[in-house]
């Protein structure tokens, strides 16, 4: 099973709010492109790698 708190795509702390029981997470008003969603559906992806995903895509 995927480590929650791991980012998929870099292994990393994705520092969701909902795995850690807070009331919301980051995540939840950022805009997620529909492919990186689809190819990574384990876990939360953290904030660098989206941004990093959007400059790449851009």
């Amino acid at each position: 099973m995927a480590d929650e708190k791991a980012c998929p795509l870099c292994g990393g702390n994705n520092h969701c709010g909902v795995v850690s029981q807070k009331a919301d997470c980051w995540c939840m008003t950022a805009n997620f492109p529909k492919e990186m969603l689809s190819e990574n559906p384990t876990s939360c992806i953290c904030e660098k790698c989206l941004e990093e995903y959007r400059e790449r895509n851009a």
